[in-house]
């Protein structure tokens, strides 16, 4: 390769590179954002309320647990999960969704609800909410920790590994920089992309045990909904906006569209024994 393309070769996958690492930073910064954000509680509701709030949400995955023939995991409610969205005179959610299961090390699961989801969901709608969170329980308990801890220790050493080899190439061999930089990036890829399979391939898990136990696919299909109109941001403004969102919800959102969600659960429904 003649010296000038190969110089121009490297400046491109230098800055390809440094601009892989800013979108880390910055969506490191958005989870780290919505986490001070997160479980926050609601200040101006009645305590009264809170607390016939979080029994409705234990009643609930009470029941599904019992369906499922398992112990209940803990429950809480919060005011908002995640970053407050603006639904224009809807119900107050966050991005954080209407209920997530917190994991805490040396401590028992709790399973967290937004008083949206308590409010504003009938109560076969909420039984089916609590059964997805429930699965995640089930899943977590049953999976290896250290395989998890395994995942992310060898990514980042793969990723630190890579970054040091990439500068140690283009300071003493810069033909071998580009290939250097192109391996780090081809694995940060990799790694990510199997990252956000892995959680899709859960929360679809998650949702086909949900419909099994339950059997309610009018419940789910409420969620679905309501997921819809008052949690999932709508598409931005602006055609390149517009289609970097639709990037993200494609190719990086954890939880596959609602669509795609409902038709999962519909056809394992249709697929059960005795149905």
């Amino acid at each position: 390769m003649p010296e000038p393309a190969r110089d121009a070769a490297l400046v491109l996958l230098t800055i390809a590179y440094l601009g892989g690492a800013v979108l880390m930073l910055v969506a490191l910064t958005k989870v780290l954002l919505a986490w001070s954000t997160s479980w926050r509680p609601d200040k101006d509701a009645d305590r009264g309320d809170i607390d016939g709030l979080r029994q409705l949400a234990a009643a609930a995955m009470a029941a599904v647990a019992s369906r499922a023939s398992v112990a209940a995991p803990a429950v809480d409610v919060v005011a908002v999960l995640g970053v407050p969205l603006a639904n224009g005179g809807g119900p107050v959610t966050g991005d954080g969704g209407l209920a997530v299961t917190r994991f805490r090390v040396g401590r028992p699961p709790t399973v967290m609800f937004a008083t949206a989801a308590l409010t504003g969901l009938s109560p076969a709608a909420v039984h089916s909410l609590a059964a997805h969170e429930l699965a995640h329980v089930i899943r977590r308990e049953r999976s290896s920790a250290t395989g998890r801890y395994v995942w992310l220790a060898g990514y980042l050493v793969l990723m630190g590994t890579g970054a040091g080899l990439s500068v140690i190439a283009l300071a003493t061999s810069p033909q071998l920089g580009g290939l250097a930089l192109t391996a780090t990036l081809a694995t940060a890829v990799a790694f990510l992309g199997l990252q956000v399979a892995f959680d899709r391939r859960e929360e679809i898990a998650a949702d086909l045990f949900a419909v099994e136990l339950t059997h309610d696919l009018d419940a789910a299909a409420e969620l679905m909904r309501f997921l819809d109109e008052h949690v999932t941001r709508p598409l931005p403004d602006g055609r390149l906006a517009r289609a970097g969102a639709r990037l993200e919800r494609r190719w990086f959102a954890a939880h596959p569209p609602a669509p795609v969600r409902l038709a999962a659960m519909r056809r394992h429904l249709a697929e059960l024994p005795g149905r």
